[in-house]
Formats: structure tokens, sequence, C-alpha cells
């Protein structure tokens, strides 16, 4: 995949990969930027439910406009693979932060007060982030915050409507365990119905783990 061209995008090296797919850092040859690039795995591609969950986290993202959340850049398709292109924040994550020691006062609030923000406007927009980590909140070299990886969001009942609510149900019915074991709240381990309160169950952890 290093040094292919996937559509407009030369894929330069790989940064990640998760249940999804992997996520390479990529260059927008058309518009001359860096992109972070998710490709989705064949077996996401094949799977009807796991590609609308693909397809729901582009939207979610995509109306999630604020300063303090990664910019979705496009969707796109390249020979019947899905592509998402991304902001890429390059810096450094809070997992990589809270490893190189205690933070101080100041420093903890410098990162509290976006990651609030963002998580305020996402909640009054129907949607919740559902993987909430030190791994997706990143500090950009700029210094701004922002809070990546939306692929577990899911939008209120009232945004999305019945027919991706039920989708968002057969993922649990199905035994899909959706978010990171960790940081789950009571209620999203057993796959119950949750709501924007899990989102501060997580942070919670999170910033107990910075303090």
């Amino acid at each position: 995949m290093i040094g292919k061209t996937i559509s407009h995008f030369r894929v330069l090296e790989k940064l990640g990969e998760g249940g999804m797919g992997e996520v390479y850092l990529a260059e927008d040859i058309v518009l001359t930027r860096k992109v972070a690039l998710k490709v989705l795995q064949s077996a996401v591609i094949e799977d009807q439910h796991r590609l609308g969950r693909f397809r729901r986290e582009a939207q979610t993202v995509a109306a999630l406009n604020h300063p303090n959340i990664v910019t979705i850049y496009s969707v796109e398709e390249f020979d019947g693979i899905p592509l998402l292109a991304m902001e890429y924040v390059e810096g450094e994550s809070l997992q990589d932060i809270i490893d190189a020691g205690p933070l101080s006062s100041d420093e903890f609030f410098a990162i509290v007060h976006p990651v609030l923000d963002a998580l305020v406007w996402a909640h009054s927009q129907g949607v919740t982030h559902r993987d909430l980590k030190p791994s997706n909140i990143m500090r950009g070299r700029d210094g701004r915050i922002r809070v990546i990886d939306f692929g577990l969001a899911k939008l209120a009942s009232s945004e999305i409507g019945d027919a991706a609510a039920s989708d968002e149900a057969t993922l649990t019915r199905d035994g899909w365990l959706v978010g990171t074991i960790p940081y789950m709240s009571p209620e999203q381990l057993p796959g119950h119905e949750i709501d924007q309160r899990t989102d501060i169950f997580s942070l919670g952890i999170v910033f107990h783990e910075m303090l």
C-alpha cells in the first residue's frame, strides 16, 4: 500500500489500524495537502452492518463543524473500496502526553477545556462519540486539541431515523462490542441502550489517568 496512488491520494505511511480498517498518511495530489486516509478492510466491505457504520461515520463527522473536532474532507470509493479522507493532525496523542509524565494543572486544564467544548457541541448535535480514550484526543503542533475517530459515534435516534437506529441495535444484538473496554460505561459493556452520559463516564476515566 505504501507508495501507491489510490484515487487522487498518494499513500506515504501507515498510521494505525482498528476494527474498521487501516489509516494511512497520504498526500492529496490534487489539493497538495496531507490527509489521514481511512481504508476499509475487505471483511468490512462484505458486511453490510459494518459498511453502514462506516458511512454513518462519514455523515456524523462531516456534520460536526468545530475547531476541536477533526475535519472530514471527503468520502470516496476506489475499485469498490470506500475511503474516508480526514484532516491529518500532526502532533501527539493524549496517550503520548500521559506516558511522558505528570501533567501540571495548567496543562491539564489546557487539554480538558477544549475536549469538553468539543463534546458539548457534539452532544448538542445529537452525537455520542462512544469511544473516548487518550489515543483519540490529539494535540497538534499548533497546540490545538482535537477529538478524533468518531467511527463509533451514534446519532440520536431522532436525528438518524428508525432504520439507522435499528442497524445500531442489530450490531449489539449480534454480539458486537462497540468501544474500548477500559473506558466503557457499565451500560455500554453489556450492550444496553446508551446516551451521551456514556461519554461523560469515559471522560472521567481519561481525566483520572491525566491526574
